[in-house]
């Protein structure tokens, strides 16, 4: 049985939550105009996912349909994102402020043991810190579609819903889709093991087809990172953080998910060094500083980096500042920094943060660097991975291929 609160005291609540996070004057009023509209709606009714889906179909008939851009689509994203923020803080007790937020989840009590002592297994099996996230992010959305469908527990998912479900991840790219049926496998079967609930809900997901990667890795030459790296606009304190952030990934490679978890202690800048985990591998991992990346650090924590008990470099820039930047935001960063820099962008590959190290490696490899030292830099938990950037790097694979010509001549 789900608490229960009144749709206007739940609304009051929120809006008071917005107020400590320092929610900007401009925000704080649309939501006001959402939440004020949404309580006329409920009367005095108890808040449920449902009285808000059905308040937003209201809502846009009114309007006459949905508008997605022009002059009222702003107003009308408001709507959508006020009534998602009060399901997941009605659900989880936290407010969810981009779908990359990390936080410590309430899980709502039916689910809490099941999806706590999941959760706590991947731990201890060793799993990384962004597949921990994505777990938690799965059942989080999993949670809210049955809540919309007034189902509050594992016993009541059934086939259909479980159709259902998997039907708003269309869109997602086929991998992703088979991380996160993954994802959910691995937790039906447990709260099954574990007698959290009395039917093998797992038996219900679909089997997505084994896909093999053969598209290229998007790769700049050491001309374009350089031309990338002056077109950053480092007037502005976003932009001195991106400035540092592209430097560490073009010079040293690093993967974007340890430059965001880069702690102010992990940086010797008597030595020069920075020392991290890897998140993928959970191997240690040490390098020299960059001159121009040390700078960047130095430039961005004394003149753009907001004040804030934060213990990692890199944060976000809305208050109150106690986060990582986001992923999202910082895909579309370096899709702007790419495009001030005429930077042509194949739009069949992914261009993100990763390409950074896929250039890095490549370029390298095209300079005669030795394959395991690139390994090395890169932090591999196995030197063979390394041997993947072949594929990019044409002039090997040509060499390759003439190697293979005379080996058959030879035999002849």
């Amino acid at each position: 049985m789900m608490k229960q609160i009144k749709a206007a005291d739940l609304c009051s609540e929120m809006e008071q939550k917005l107020m400590e996070l320092q929610y900007s004057d401009d925000s704080m009023r649309r939501y006001r105009k959402v939440f004020r509209e949404f309580s006329e709606y409920a009367g005095g009714c108890d808040y449920s996912q449902s009285r808000g889906t059905d308040f937003l179909v209201w809502k846009f008939h009114q309007l006459g349909g949905f508008v997605t851009g022009g002059e009222h689509s702003k107003n009308e994203m408001y709507y959508f994102r006020a009534i998602r923020s009060l399901a997941e803080y009605y659900n989880f007790g936290i407010l969810f402020r981009r779908h990359d937020f990390y936080g410590e989840i309430v899980w709502p009590e039916s689910f809490k043991e099941a999806t706590e002592g999941f959760l706590r297994v991947q731990v201890e099996y060793g799993c990384s810190h962004s597949q921990y996230e994505r777990c938690k992010a799965i059942i989080k959305d999993l949670i809210l579609f049955l809540d919309s469908a007034s189902v509050h527990n594992l016993n009541g998912i059934t086939s259909e819903l479980i159709s259902r479900f998997v039907t708003t991840m269309v869109g997602l790219a086929p991998i992703t889709i088979a991380a996160r049926l993954s994802a959910l496998r691995q937790y039906f079967k447990y709260a099954y093991l574990n007698k959290f609930t009395d039917k093998p809900i797992a038996v219900y997901l679909p089997h997505p087809p084994q896909r093999v990667r053969t598209k290229l890795p998007t790769v700049w030459t050491e001309n374009q990172i350089e031309s990338l790296i002056d077109s950053v606009d480092t007037t502005t304190s976003v932009g001195k953080r991106d400035y540092a952030i592209i430097l560490l990934g073009a010079r040293l490679g690093l993967r974007i998910s340890d430059i965001l978890s880069l702690a102010l202690g992990d940086i010797d800048r008597d030595n020069k060094l920075i020392s991290i985990v890897q998140g993928k591998t959970r191997e240690p991992l040490t390098l020299p500083l960059p001159t121009d990346a040390g700078w960047a650090i130095i430039d961005y924590l004394r003149n753009g980096r907001p004040v804030t008990g934060y213990s990692n470099v890199f944060v976000v820039h809305n208050a109150p500042y106690a986060g990582c930047p986001f992923k999202s935001t910082l895909r579309s960063n370096l899709s702007k920094i790419l495009k001030r820099a005429n930077i042509p962008v194949d739009k069949t590959k992914r261009c993100g943060w990763h390409s950074l190290r896929h250039s890095l490696a490549t370029n390298l490899l095209q300079n005669n660097v030795e394959v395991s030292t690139i390994s090395d830099i890169l932090g591999h938990s196995d030197p063979q991975i390394a041997r993947h950037y072949l594929r990019v790097d044409m002039k090997g694979l040509s060499k390759c291929m003439l190697e293979v010509e005379v080996m058959d001549y030879v035999k002849e």
